[in-house]
């Protein structure tokens, strides 16, 4: 072993010596007591005073005041719940609960005269008493009481008691009138017992018969309607007829020809021959120192004879040439004339009655 080895463990071995042997305790000392013989000396600082707590430097905000419950408002004061508002102090006197008020009867004059005049006057009278008479069926049916029951019977009765004529010798066109305004009678006379029951025992006529009764009053109308055209037919012009009376006879000339062009089937030509003639013979007038209102309606006359004419000449010629009946031709050119042709006979009375 070298030197410098064995040197190293020696070194060595010391220290793990050193390392591993215990090391003695201290010995303690103990020092006597020595009696106090002084007052002792008053620690040189003085002790600050054991945590006295620091003011708040936040002086606390007092409790909020509490605001006073709110007071509920009080109740609003309701108002009277549909509380009605007095009565007028005017006293009002009520209508009679369902009392029907009297319906005045139409004004109708007296009816048909008993009493013969002209066969025209009878018609003219029966046609409008009969339209008066179903005006009150009209009324009673709509309510109306038994105050409408007089007028009623004396107007169906004086259609009942309408005079008689003797037509011996008379036109066709009156015949025929008057064979229509005889026609009215009779069917009115069918109802008249139940029409003199109205207003006995209180009541008045009955729905089912009042309808029934109104049918025949309405059938009645229509005869006396024809009865009337009729009898204008056989009215004639002359050179000394009023304007008045020959633009009136003029239209239900036209009229006539119109119903005619409009019937189905082949027509006889002796009636529309008849107003044809009449149409296109009728009077002219002298009007040049008349007033501008007489002047106005001739005018109107004349063009309305003129238009009527375009269509009523031909065929009131090929009737006088072929034979006794109106066969089949232009109708419907023919009925636009005669339309345009009572269009200004309408007009030349109205100018004439202003």
């Amino acid at each position: 072993m070298s030197r410098f080895t064995l040197c190293c463990v020696i070194v060595l071995l010391s220290v793990m010596t050193a390392c591993t042997a215990p090391t003695p305790a201290p010995t303690i000392t103990t020092v006597p007591t020595e009696p106090p013989t002084a007052t002792p000396v008053p620690p040189t600082a003085t002790a600050l005073p054991t945590n006295t707590p620091v003011p708040p430097t936040n002086t606390p905000r007092p409790t909020a005041t509490l605001l006073p419950t709110e007071t509920p408002a009080p109740p609003a004061t309701l108002l009277p719940t549909n509380t009605p508002k007095p009565a007028a102090t005017k006293a009002v006197t009520p209508q009679p609960t369902n009392t029907k008020k009297a319906v005045a009867p139409v004004s109708t004059g007296g009816g048909v005269s008993s009493q013969p005049s002209t066969l025209p006057t009878s018609i003219d009278q029966a046609f409008s008493t009969a339209q008066v008479v179903r005006g009150l069926l009209d009324q009673i049916a709509g309510g109306g009481g038994v105050e409408l029951c007089t007028p009623l019977i004396e107007k169906y009765q004086s259609l009942h008691n309408a005079p008689t004529y003797d037509m011996i010798g008379q036109s066709s066109e009156l015949q025929q009138a008057y064979a229509l305004y005889r026609q009215a009678v009779d069917i009115l006379t069918e109802k008249t017992t139940a029409v003199q029951a109205c207003g006995q025992g209180g009541g008045v006529i009955g729905g089912v018969e009042i309808g029934t009764i109104h049918k025949i009053v309405s059938k009645a109308i229509n005869a006396l309607g024809q009865a009337h055209d009729w009898a204008q037919r056989a009215v004639r012009l002359s050179h000394d007829s009023s304007l008045a009376d020959a633009i009136k006879r003029v239209r239900v000339a036209v009229v006539n020809l119109l119903a005619t062009i409009e019937s189905s089937g082949r027509q006889p030509c002796g009636p529309f021959v008849a107003e044809g003639n009449l149409v296109i013979n009728a009077p002219t007038y002298d009007v040049s120192g008349e007033s501008a209102t007489i002047q106005n309606a001739y005018a109107l006359y004349r063009h309305g004879i003129d238009v009527a004419m375009e269509k009523a000449a031909p065929l009131v010629d090929m009737c006088n040439k072929g034979g006794g009946q109106i066969a089949a031709f232009d109708r419907g050119v023919a009925r636009l004339k005669f339309q345009e042709a009572l269009t200004l006979l309408d007009q030349a009375q109205a100018v004439l009655s202003q």
